[in-house]
């Protein structure tokens, strides 16, 4: 209902843009030539082409060569499909309007090559730039709007996110669970001292980049993962593999802890046959993260990730990867289902 109604909204928009620019011109040159309505059914001749082109321009030139700094061919494009726009333009107006709408001018003609043919191509050009001077304007406004919630939206996470992974709780579970290894195994009590602070230390530093390496994040991942295995009997519960290669690969920090954090706190952990299970599949041009857990049907699914719940993280990944990840999230015979695929570009 809403897409519909933003849909409507928009169409309207253009029908009103089309109508002030026709007004405008039929008064400019019916003026000129001393007949408004004349004038007027000349240019509804030409209209149909005005209209195709100026969109051929907004929504394949723009978005394809400008919109991805190819210049050359934009203006090359641009250029060439100017020229036959006009002549299409001026052969319509020689063969078919002059013809049908009687200028009072009988026995005089203006040949097919004449210097009406740039009035043509200017009036042709005036309205190309003035629509897409709107468009281009709309996008920045839009993406300086996308900018400014995304700042607001980070700095508004950034203390919620410290807060759920580096919490009191956090601290307190594993720090007892080191203290209770030193005795009895001191070299895994070393190992997740080590850990620990490799945890605390991605977050509070390498974190305030807007991106960082894969494989950062992969480690990040692994860290968190181990420390809660030392709060369970069975290690194994928690299954966590990834296939591919992350070299080269960038994302934005701290994208997928949430679920995998969601997983561990809220999966039963009793059986490996109801374990938690974590794949990362690293591919040339997308990367999926699967997360399933199982939970008591009678408890239901909760939606807390640490603070900043799974619906913020849907924000986070929309102002982040916009048209370029897919999110699936679902309920299935006990089971909690995530499916994360980013487009990598």
């Amino acid at each position: 209902m809403i897409q519909q109604m933003h849909r409507n909204k928009r169409i309207l928009y253009h029908l009103l843009f089309w109508v002030i620019v026709y007004t405008c011109f039929t008064l400019l040159f019916g003026f000129y030539n001393k007949d408004i309505f004349k004038t007027f059914l000349a240019l509804l001749f030409t209209l149909p082409v005005d209209v195709g082109f100026t969109y051929f321009v907004l929504y394949f030139l723009i978005p394809r060569y400008l919109a991805k700094t190819r210049y050359f061919w934009f203006l090359v494009l641009f250029l060439f499909s100017d020229a036959v726009i006009v002549v299409l333009e001026r052969a319509i107006n020689f063969y078919v309007a002059d013809r049908v709408i009687d200028w009072g001018m009988p026995g005089y003609t203006i040949p097919f090559w004449h210097l009406s043919i740039f009035s043509l191509a200017i009036n042709i050009n005036i309205i190309v730039f003035l629509a897409a001077s709107i468009k281009l304007l709309k996008n920045w406004y839009l993406s300086q709007q996308m900018k400014n919630e995304l700042e607001v939206q980070n700095k508004a996470s950034e203390l919620a996110l410290l807060r759920s992974q580096i919490s009191p709780h956090f601290l307190f579970n594993t720090l007892n669970n080191i203290h209770t290894l030193i005795t009895k195994e001191a070299d895994v009590a070393s190992d997740a001292v080590v850990k620990l602070s490799e945890i605390m230390r991605y977050m509070l530093y390498d974190t305030n980049a807007e991106r960082v390496p894969l494989q950062k994040e992969i480690d990040y991942l692994g860290s968190y993962i181990d420390l809660q295995r030392l709060r369970i009997k069975d290690p194994d519960i928690i299954h966590f593999q990834v296939i591919g290669e992350a070299d080269g690969k960038m994302v934005a920090p701290m994208l997928f802890i949430p679920f995998v954090e969601n997983a561990c706190k809220h999966g039963e952990k009793k059986s490996k046959e109801n374990g938690i299970k974590i794949l990362l599949i690293i591919e040339e041009q997308k990367i999926t993260l699967n997360v399933i857990n199982h939970f008591p049907l009678s408890t239901g699914v909760q939606d807390d990730t640490g603070g900043i719940g799974l619906r913020n993280v849907t924000r986070r990944l929309e102002l982040l990867y916009p048209d370029s990840h897919d999110l699936t999230i679902r309920s299935d015979s006990g089971k909690f289902i995530v499916e994360l695929i980013l487009l990598m570009k």
